[in-house]
């Protein structure tokens, strides 16, 4: 049997599948299908061919159909749908015909806040589609890969009309414990936002308003997600529009948009606190799985990193469409028929420590690290810097960091020998962590002390080899 898995947000559905794993297309040549819908007279328009003109025809654009599924009919009818149900249903067929090639059984990975009348309407659909659904499972615990023993694993996510957050006990079993959605952490208001900004600044600098006319303010939504990816990596650039034979440019700073972003973001960090105090009174560190669609937005990860004690974990795109492949194996007792298996846990490896396991014993105490143990390679301490980050060096000039997540910076940290001490350099806006205490410049090392690169998780130790050529 070819399984495939479908991971449902109304930011965008993606599907997995192949051999090997791959996201696939699911809307023309997009892996992404956003649930967007406009009316036309002869056709519902969905996908990505609705988003693309939602502005021009704002008043007849329906985006709440995945959010709000249910059968209650429409304040505004329409001859192609009388409910979200139908419109979801019509979605649902769009990009079943993209896939269904790929497919003789489908895992759907749903967001925690679906009640199970949702989930039976979601049957339903396939079963009239003739889509062969085995089975749900939690989005959180199918995109969850790696354990983080000690820690509180909380799955962070957005979608167009509200944010989520999904607790996840760490055991024999991976649990999905506790869940909070807040309606009023979304993209489409952070989105609607950032829009408004980046307009108002055009008509400060160029007088030109882009809102005035449908065309530009659907050309400024359709940019915004390339124009986010550029804040990644800069500070500022030029934004230019053209309208008519006119071309209209502005110099965009982060910080303009920072304005309309951090209160929302002060939101998301007060939400984790409240679930931290809730379930992991007693747990110092938590950990913090970020789909890609809440990790793009520029500027969270630093906020979020200043939470004490806290990891943050990148995912992949379509985490949850991949691990529905991945963990197919544990996915078991599987209905078929007219039932599906709803799971919300699964079997949970334990973590494998990321530096080697050594037999304690009692060094001299004037002896000094000569070594740094990472992943079971130790790298000579020597009077010229050793560069940590995870942009690669030539042999014996640093340390590659191969990191799962985003938290290590290129150029991370160095450490180098000054006479009898050695002396580590933080370089990273991320910070360096020496026995879980931040470092933003400079200390001194001491044997056998562990080092953590910023939020990543990854560490090294400071070890002592007898003879100090060894490697």
């Amino acid at each position: 049997m070819t399984l495939l898995g479908l991971e449902l947000s109304d930011a965008g559905i993606l599907a997995a599948g192949g051999n090997p794993s791959r996201l696939l297309e699911v809307d023309g040549h997009k892996q992404e299908s956003p649930g967007v819908a406009i009316p036309e007279k002869k056709r519902l328009v969905v996908g990505n061919s609705a988003a693309s003109k939602a502005h021009l025809f704002p008043l007849q654009v329906i985006n709440r159909f995945w959010d709000q599924l249910n059968t209650e009919p429409l304040k505004q009818t329409h001859g192609h749908a009388q409910n979200h149900a139908e419109i979801a249903c019509a979605h649902l067929s769009h990009i079943w015909e993209h896939i269904k090639m790929h497919c003789d059984e489908m895992i759907i990975a749903v967001p925690d806040y679906y009640n199970r009348e949702q989930l039976g309407l979601i049957l339903g659909m396939a079963r009239e589609l003739s889509i062969p659904v085995n089975g749900f499972v939690s989005l959180a615990v199918a995109a969850s890969f790696n354990p983080y023993p000690d820690a509180m694993l909380l799955h962070l996510d957005i979608h167009l009309h509200r944010f989520e957050m999904v607790y996840l006990r760490q055991d024999e079993q991976l649990t999905r414990e506790d869940s909070t959605a807040v309606p009023e952490i979304n993209l489409e208001q952070l989105y609607r936002g950032w829009v408004e900004s980046i307009a108002e600044e055009f008509v400060r600098t160029t007088r030109f308003d882009p809102l005035h006319q449908a065309a530009t303010e659907q050309e400024l939504y359709t940019r915004l997600p390339a124009a986010l990816e550029v804040f990644k990596s800069q500070s500022s650039f030029i934004f230019e529009i053209a309208h008519g034979k006119h071309r209209y440019r502005t110099p965009l700073p982060w910080d303009l948009l920072k304005q309309k972003s951090d209160t929302m973001y002060d939101k998301i960090r007060r939400s984790i606190e409240k679930m931290r105090a809730a379930n992991g009174k007693n747990i110092r560190l938590i950990a913090l799985q970020l789909t890609h669609r809440i990790a793009r937005l520029p500027g969270l990860k630093d906020k979020l990193s200043k939470i004490d004690h806290c990891q943050i974990m990148e995912l992949e795109p379509g985490a949850g469409a991949l691990g529905v492949l991945r963990i197919r194996d544990q996915l078991k007792d599987r209905q078929s028929g007219n039932g599906a298996s709803f799971f919300t846990s699964r079997p949970w490896r334990q973590a494998e420590p990321k530096v080697s396991q050594t037999i304690p014993y009692k060094t001299p105490d004037n002896m000094r690290p000569t070594h740094l143990l990472y992943r079971d390679v130790a790298y000579p301490i020597s009077q010229k810097p050793l560069s940590i980050g995870c942009d690669p060096y030539p042999a014996g000039t640093g340390i590659y960091i191969q990191a799962q997540s985003s938290g290590v910076s290129k150029k991370h940290c160095t450490v180098h020998r000054d006479g009898d001490r050695i002396i580590l350099t933080n370089i990273s806006n991320q910070g360096t962590f020496v026995s879980d205490q931040r470092i933003d410049q400079s200390t001194t090392l001491e044997l056998d002390q562990i080092v953590g690169l910023g939020t990543s998780g990854e560490t090294f130790r400071l070890i002592t080899c007898i003879k100090t050529h060894e490697t």
